[in-house]
């Protein structure tokens, strides 16, 4: 009887926690789920929670403890791969770029086919500087996603910045900006490609383009500032 009672007073904070963290009510969600880790510190679906709203106020070193401490269960019957996915991310957001790299390698040896895991890991090696492995875990991506245009954006990014073939950055650029016409980001990527290749004023074009849609984008105006700078 003292189980069921004790059970049924976690659901009912839980479903409490549910409520409130649907209205973005995280502090309060919070709350019950700290009650609800008190009478029972190892449930994984405590633990999940409060690393979910620890994540959603920012507070990205308190999410990657608790999932960290869901990594190290003996078992659990939360998806353990989306979990070391999530710390990953917290880990990013620390710019604890190697730390997530180790955790991302581990959910691509068991889940090979898993492309957000290999994105995440190509974008913690260019942070490092590795861009030539960073290619590499784009590449990886188009192999198990022919229509990834993130992944074909980034290594367009990378191969027009790091002196690649724009043949191949442009080719990449235009499959990107052609899933997505209306992405400041492919617009910006595929004008940066054609100012790289000498192309400028198709290249102001896009990058025009790209700042009506994200003005505040400071990436942006500094493209458009090193396009009319090399023009002049």
């Amino acid at each position: 009887m003292a189980d069921i009672d004790l059970n049924g007073k976690i659901r009912e904070f839980l479903d409490s926690a549910l409520k409130k963290f649907i209205v973005r009510d995280y502090n309060e969600a919070i709350r019950d789920l700290k009650a609800a880790e008190v009478l029972d510190r190892y449930n994984p679906e405590i633990l999940y929670n409060l690393a979910v709203n620890y994540a959603r106020m920012g507070l990205h070193k308190t999410a990657g403890e608790y999932f960290e401490r869901i990594i190290n269960l003996p078992a659990t019957f939360v998806d353990i791969l989306d979990v070391k996915k999530l710390y990953a991310y917290a880990q990013i957001k620390l710019k604890n770029y190697e730390r997530a790299q180790q955790v991302l390698d581990d959910v691509i040896q068991v889940s090979p086919g898993d492309t957000a895991a290999h994105n995440m890991k190509g974008f913690c090696l260019e942070k490092e500087g590795r861009y030539d492995e960073a290619v590499l875990a784009y590449r990886a991506i188009i192999e198990i996603d022919k229509k990834n245009s993130n992944a074909y954006n980034s290594l367009a990014c990378i191969l027009a910045e790091k002196g690649g073939d724009l043949g191949e950055a442009l080719s990449f650029a235009r499959l990107a900006y052609e899933a997505d016409r209306n992405s400041a980001a492919y617009n910006d990527t595929l004008g940066f490609v054609l100012m790289k290749r000498g192309e400028k004023s198709r290249a102001e074009k896009f990058i025009l383009k790209a700042l009506q849609i994200q003005p505040w984008s400071e990436e942006i105006k500094e493209h458009l500032k090193t396009l009319r700078g090399n023009r002049e």
